[in-house]
């Protein structure tokens, strides 16, 4: 299923303007919804409208105290509105994870590539091993390295904001480890010793523990003058 801002905005205005029934509005946002949950999250387009897309789904339902059924109310709708149509700013920040086992239970969908996520496992643990990464490296060197990481890449979902960091990481972890060249690649500003882990090697394991479901990571989305920008936090 496709969509993104631009559809959900023009949906919001025709419901507003009695073009969209509440019923056909309520339905799009619910099947939207769930498809953002069956994987769908993993899109940029997508997990922008995880809040909107959740409230307005409620919108045809009918209320039901005894059950505990509201649905959303017409000023919830009218503030989503605002949003999308750059009138208000707003920010949300969701926890996401990916589990190794939505690999199979998302199986078929193309974002959800077991064989590269096993990839960048094997990548992972051999950074635990200096010697075990320069082996590799001087088996296969940094392009290929690119190739694994840059295959079909778009930036157009989650893995893909995981995967850039990851190689520009691996760059200068690799060339940290093995560069001959007389300029030097590795600087220091001011910065203070404080223990004996390499800065950059934390930090690579936390992108790969993120992108292989060892760890949640955080994505920040901020609204402003209807567009979304995403901030992704390991």
């Amino acid at each position: 299923m496709k969509y993104d801002v631009s559809e959900l905005r023009e949906k919001i205005n025709n419901y507003f303007m009695g073009t969209l029934s509440k019923m056909e509005f309520g339905k799009w946002a619910g099947e939207a919804y769930y498809d953002l949950l069956k994987g769908g999250y993993v899109e940029c387009e997508k997990i922008v409208l995880y809040p909107f897309l959740k409230t307005i789904s409620t919108i045809h339902w009918e209320e039901n105290d005894k059950d505990d059924i509201f649905p959303c109310s017409k000023e919830s709708v009218k503030e989503i509105q605002d949003i999308v149509n750059g009138k208000k700013d707003f920010d949300f920040n969701v926890e996401i994870s990916l589990p190794v086992y939505i690999y199979d239970m998302f199986k078929g969908n193309p974002y959800f590539d077991k064989e590269r996520r096993d990839t960048f496992l094997e990548i992972r643990n051999a950074i635990n091993d200096s010697s075990g990464i320069n082996v590799k490296y001087q088996e296969y060197g940094i392009k290929d390295f690119e190739k694994i990481t840059l295959k079909n890449y778009k930036e157009n979902t989650i893995q893909d904001f995981l995967q850039q960091n990851i190689l520009r990481l691996l760059k200068a972890f690799i060339n940290d480890k093995t560069a001959e060249a007389e300029i030097k690649t590795d600087y220091k500003l001011f910065a203070q010793k404080l223990d004996s882990t390499s800065l950059i090697q934390e930090r690579l394991l936390n992108y790969l523990d993120s992108y292989i479901g060892n760890k949640n990571f955080y994505l920040l989305v901020s609204y402003k003058s209807g567009e979304a920008d995403i901030c992704l936090i390991v």
